[in-house]
């Protein structure tokens, strides 16, 4: 579930800075949006403190709003983009292999790390379709300015809509690899207890969210952990990572298990690299994950 904050109308001040100021504008308006936030979101505060002492050691308002002000020009960089797509550059890493092996459907994995709708535009060149399974929260006035900015002519990404039941759900996935096209689910966000497996990430044993690493053991389907990254100023840095393949001399659960690990040490690795791009702002690391 992806709860968006602010409003479409904030959305749209920051769209006109950036139109006529470029990079300077969306920084100045964001200053004070995100120094307000800063001061209102305890809870948020609270947990990436206790995020930050686990991967860094170190935390303090500073650090605090940094993360914030990173989110926030992501978060930005997400409508931004679609509007103003030449100006910003994705580097591949690894491209010339990236999709091989993926002609009959394949399981991407997305976090929250950077952000993953930058990859539309990898996926548009390469004419492939995904559909991200996902339920998204999300205010009418923000979507009615996401509506305004999307290029619906060019986007490689459909909505699987969790909120339509499972079989739906389970059905539409079904389909996406029948027809051979690429399925993405987040993978280190907790729907429910019943839906988590128990990985070590930072230390601490933590539950993330089983039903990807479930689909691709019943589908056999290969699995990739797709990361973006912002670097700077319209320029991110796209790479996957192929998953080893399910153990099937092992009982079912421990295979997912063994999977699952693997996807948290390869997150891991990535959030002590770019702490302040792993954007899960809720209580994560006390998620009831069994010892």
């Amino acid at each position: 579930m992806i709860k968006q904050r602010g409003s479409g109308a904030g959305l749209y001040i920051v769209y006109l800075f950036f139109r006529f100021f470029g990079y300077p504008g969306l920084r100045f308006i964001l200053f004070f949006v995100v120094f307000y936030f800063s001061l209102t979101t305890p809870a948020i505060k609270r947990y990436l403190r206790e995020y930050y002492l686990l991967c860094t050691g170190e935390f303090n308002f500073r650090i605090y709003y940094r993360h914030l002000f990173s989110y926030a020009l992501v978060f930005a960089d997400r409508f931004l983009s679609k509007k103003f797509l030449a100006r910003y550059h994705v580097k591949v890493h690894n491209e010339s292999s990236f999709f091989v092996g993926l002609e009959k459907g394949g399981l991407f994995l997305f976090s929250h790390v950077g952000d993953w709708s930058i990859c539309e535009r990898v996926l548009s060149k390469k004419n492939i379709t995904v559909n991200i399974v996902m339920q998204e929260v999300i205010k009418e006035s923000i979507r009615g300015f996401a509506e305004f900015i999307q290029d619906k002519q060019n986007n490689p990404l459909k909505i699987i809509d969790l909120s339509e039941g499972s079989i739906p759900v389970a059905i539409r996935i079904a389909n996406a690899f029948k027809k051979g096209e690429i399925v993405a689910m987040m993978a280190d966000r907790l729907l429910t207890q019943q839906g988590g497996v128990p990985v070590t990430l930072l230390g601490r044993r933590v539950m993330i969210n089983k039903n990807p690493f479930e689909v691709g053991y019943n589908r056999d389907v290969p699995l990739i952990l797709l990361l973006s990254l912002r670097e700077r100023d319209y320029h991110y840095t796209v790479s996957y990572h192929r998953l080893a393949p399910y153990d099937r001399t092992l009982p079912k659960e421990e295979s997912i298990a063994k999977v699952a690990q693997e996807y948290a040490a390869l997150l891991e690795k990535t959030i002590k690299e770019h702490p302040e791009q792993w954007f899960n702002h809720y209580d994560f690391f006390n998620n009831g994950a069994a010892v």
